[in-house]
């Protein structure tokens, strides 16, 4: 083997060599240490049955912990209905008499929300029949104006990543309750995965809000574009390569527009954490954006004392 091929072998093989992002929590007292599993969603859990740490550490505990108790119908979802998952209807905004968003956003973006609107379908927004789709909220013409993009995500996820009918959170949920161990939500269960992903993506509730939205979408669209398609793939090679350093660099700067209900769900979490960890050996299986940042579960569990460290061989 050349120098330069096996400099370049035994540098990917040390970067690759971690279980995944599987975590121990020890310290504070605990009389044995609990785990983290930090998923992609749509990964398939056989990806687990090549990675010898986590069979070892789900033998070691007693009960698991996932975001929330999935439905029936989650359970065995077709996949397009899984990765097209979008919110309730949103509340309803009217502009004022005689206004549409032709009035609220500039002339710069107008022309590029018309010509867009004509390469989904051969319409013309300036056609005065159409005044009834003038008069939609800015954050329709935007969610509009996604789906496209959202469908090539899809594609990408189902071609590049190999995506699973059902959540890994799911299949590893249904193998835990196979071993005996019992399996808890850590979300409020009056809180459905519905309303959650509503939180997610709430429209800003003024029709003068959702414009500037809009515009800065509209404006910069072609980078977003690319960024709504190439980042999930991203995110699930950066799972499989087990490279968390290189997520956590590379997802931390967009979770931003997510703080605020990674934060309020980790809060929520995070006592029943601590009292789960005291019971017994705890699995703890969530999506890894909830790991990182000053809001993040590690940094929650290192501030109150615990000891967290990355399985790694």
């Amino acid at each position: 083997m050349k120098p330069s091929a096996f400099i370049f072998f035994l540098t990917f093989f040390i970067s690759s060599a971690q279980a995944q992002y599987i975590f121990r929590i020890s310290g504070d007292g605990l009389d044995k240490p609990s785990f983290i599993l930090g998923t992609i969603h749509v990964l398939p859990a056989s990806l687990l049955d090549s990675v010898p740490d986590y069979q070892e550490v789900e033998a070691q505990c007693q009960q698991m912990f996932i975001e929330f108790l999935p439905t029936e119908e989650m359970l065995h979802p077709d996949i397009e209905s899984l990765l097209s998952m979008e919110p309730k209807p949103r509340e309803r905004l009217k502009y004022p008499d005689g206004k549409n968003i032709f009035d609220f956003i500039d002339k710069e973006s107008a022309d590029i929300l018309k010509a867009k609107f004509k390469e989904i379908i051969p319409l013309n927004l300036d056609d005065p029949k159409w005044k009834e789709i003038r008069s939609w909220q800015p954050a329709d013409f935007q969610d509009f104006l996604l789906r496209p993009i959202r469908k090539q995500t899809r594609e990408n996820l189902m071609q590049g990543a190999g995506v699973s009918n059902t959540a890994m959170d799911f299949v590893l949920m249904q193998r835990a309750k196979e071993r005996g161990l019992e399996v808890f939500g850590l979300d409020d269960e009056d809180r459905s995965a519905e309303e959650m992903v509503s939180a997610q993506f709430q429209a800003p509730p003024t029709i003068e809000a959702q414009a500037d939205s809009l515009m800065a979408f509209l404006k910069n669209y072609e980078e977003r574009k690319a960024k709504l398609i190439e980042e999930p793939l991203a995110l699930c090679n950066y799972w499989k390569a087990r490279d968390f350093e290189g997520f956590t660099r590379y997802y931390l700067p967009k979770a931003s527009q997510y703080t605020v209900l990674l934060k309020e769900r980790n809060e929520t979490w995070f006592p029943k954490m601590q009292t789960a960890m005291r019971q017994k050996p705890t699995l703890f299986v969530f999506g890894s954006a909830h790991l990182i940042g000053e809001y993040g579960i590690i940094h929650l569990l290192r501030s109150s004392g615990y000891k967290v460290e990355q399985i790694k061989k």
